[in-house]
């Protein structure tokens, strides 16, 4: 009797410590995979029909961007072993980080077969939802950045989108980077990126989810105290960071996973985390997307302003279709740091919030929503025939956004004259003409 009450313990115990790590994947923040609930959208007003997209959308699922024996999580388990210095735990986290680096080996910076399929969907909905912008043989322009990762997400939704033409499509193809890698032009954003890093709201909040302690008290389970001893707060941090970075990217990698021989057990590195120090974790980095990428604590800020090309880019487009109606629709693929501020700038309901205190951020901006892998922002433009008004609804990840500062009662088919009255303003008041050089924009940018 005695050893079946153990038995019973220790069962309850060991399904009580499975449920704990039966965590929800609300700690992926940017990595969440891109879903769309079915959408039922408001009906097009009477007599009008689809013309033009212009749209911008974030690459799809992928790889790490580094090669898995580059990191200091790789380096620091390898001269752990090597020393006789990992614990149990130490030892099946390092089979884990070398079952990735298998799975990775050749992949990096690459979409994963997840990331086709989202950007593949995309393309499928945007013709079903709008096939009159595609009738005949259509001419999209498509941009992409200097990353192979936007090329490929480009290729996959023009093959969703291909499969639903009639007649095929003319394609040009074209790189980007003022436009869609602002971010990596701009001298002062830069130089802010880094102050935020260095900065008392992010060590306060770091202070505030006790992100210290989470560091020591993960990294002891994987070595010896002895090796422990030689690592510094800074080694710490890294570490756990390469490691959060492992948990949430093989998310975009089920069919890779399988592809190796392997089973998602096999590398679920959450499973050394409890769901609490996930979470943590989780609310950290998406303070740092919020803070860098987006509104932050002053949606007029550099990090907000520097996304003034692509808006440019986006009203010289639109304004050159009505004029010679050149391209059905404007394609450009890009990144996370591309959409966050962009969203911002347009005042896209949801995305555009700044807030003084980044501990409750999350109560108007999430990662999950705004920038999801393949997250996405479309300009739909309506008319009717022969009528000379256009029509836009704007959306962000295939819903119907809000615009702070338009009419609510147009909601969602505002009129394109306001919608551009409502930019040229915001682009006047940040002395921003539409014939600026915006390479020179963002080199001067303060």
């Amino acid at each position: 009797m005695k050893n079946a009450i153990l038995l019973f313990l220790i069962l309850v115990r060991a399904g009580f410590a499975a449920s704990a790590q039966n965590c929800d994947v609300n700690f992926l923040g940017t990595k969440t995979l891109y879903k769309r609930d079915n959408q039922k959208y408001t009906p097009v007003p009477p007599g009008y029909h689809a013309v033009f997209i212009n749209h911008v959308g974030r690459h799809g699922a992928r790889h790490l961007t580094k090669d898995v024996q580059t990191t200091l999580a790789f380096s620091l388990l390898s001269s752990a072993d090597s020393a006789n210095n990992l614990t149990e735990k130490g030892k099946k986290l390092k089979q884990m980080v070398l079952a990735l680096q298998k799975v990775e080996n050749g992949n990096t910076k690459s979409i994963s077969a997840e990331g086709v399929d989202e950007l593949k969907g995309i393309g499928e909905r945007m013709y079903a939802n709008t096939p009159g912008v595609f009738k005949g043989v259509p001419n999209l322009n498509v941009a992409t950045t200097k990353e192979v990762r936007t090329k490929q997400s480009a290729d996959a939704f023009s093959k969703g989108l291909k499969a639903k033409l009639k007649d095929g499509a003319t394609i040009s193809e074209y790189n980007d980077d003022t436009n869609l890698r602002f971010y990596d032009a701009s001298p002062a954003y830069k130089a802010f990126e880094k102050g935020i890093d260095d900065s008392s709201i992010k060590l306060s909040l770091e202070k505030a989810e006790h992100i210290d302690e989470i560091n020591d008290a993960v990294t002891s389970r994987f070595f010896t105290p002895a090796f422990l001893a030689k690592l510094s707060d800074g080694d710490k941090a890294k570490f756990i960071d390469d490691i959060f970075g492992f948990a949430t990217i093989v998310y975009s990698l089920s069919a890779e996973i399988k592809q190796a021989g392997f089973m998602p057990e096999d590398l679920d590195f959450k499973t050394f985390f409890t769901c609490d120090k996930l979470e943590k974790l989780s609310i950290v980095g998406s303070a740092d997307e919020y803070l860098k990428k987006g509104p932050g604590t002053d949606n007029n800020g550099v990090q907000v302003r520097v996304a003034v090309p692509l808006l440019v880019n986006f009203i010289n487009t639109t304004d050159e279709f009505i004029k010679a109606r050149k391209f059905n629709a404007q394609l450009r693929f890009a990144h996370a740091e591309t959409i966050a501020p962009f969203a911002a700038l347009l005042q896209i309901s949801g995305a555009d919030k700044a807030g003084s205190d980044p501990l409750k951020f999350n109560a108007s901006w999430q990662a999950s929503s705004v920038i999801p892998l393949s997250a996405n922002i479309q300009w739909i433009f309506f008319k009717k025939e022969g009528a000379e008004e256009f029509l836009v609804k704007i959306l962000l990840n295939e819903k119907e956004a809000h615009i702070t500062g338009l009419n609510e009662k147009s909601f969602p088919y505002y009129r394109w004259d306001d919608v551009r009255k409502l930019y040229i303003d915001k682009l006047s008041r940040l002395n921003v003409k539409l014939s600026d050089d915006m390479a020179a924009y963002l080199v001067n940018l303060k």
